[in-house]
């Protein structure tokens, strides 16, 4: 089942989103009052929603989407996936082709030309899965610490 996250499944979001990485001594974990915060304000944009999986009843993983037009591409609208993570003890089960599967539709349902994703470099596994899925490596994504 999936379905739209809300501010009261900040807790589970935080836990999820936590299983991202490996753990370290140097990341700053969300906190339950920050997730709160967060989706409160992605629910007041048009088209930025956080989605919860649950598989037997337990949420095994999330993802972000936002939909949106640019001057690009005469205006068509586009879709960018974010935060998308799968609870360790579920990766390998097709629960992420089930997320891409429902992202996709919900972006094609909105006339986006597209759907997009950035991941960390050190992601491998993240980025083979992507790769079978069908997505290709386009460009290169640029960040600046502000």
């Amino acid at each position: 089942m999936i379905r739209l996250a809300t501010v009261d499944d900040a807790a589970t979001l935080v836990a999820l989103l936590a299983e991202m990485d490996e753990p370290s001594g140097e990341q700053v974990r969300l906190n339950i009052d920050g997730a709160r915060d967060i989706v409160a304000q992605m629910a007041s944009y048009p088209n930025f929603r956080v989605f919860l999986i649950f598989a037997d009843g337990v949420a095994v993983g999330t993802f972000s989407l936002l939909i949106f037009c640019s001057l690009a591409h005469d205006g068509s609208e586009q879709a960018i996936l974010d935060a998308v993570v799968i609870s360790r003890q579920c990766r390998g089960e097709g629960i992420g082709s089930v997320m891409l599967e429902h992202a996709c539709k919900i972006a094609a349902d909105a006339g986006c030309y597209k759907i997009a994703l950035s991941s960390n470099l050190k992601r491998l596994d993240a980025h083979r899965f992507y790769e079978t899925y069908g997505f290709q490596q386009h460009g290169i994504s640029f960040s600046l610490p502000l």
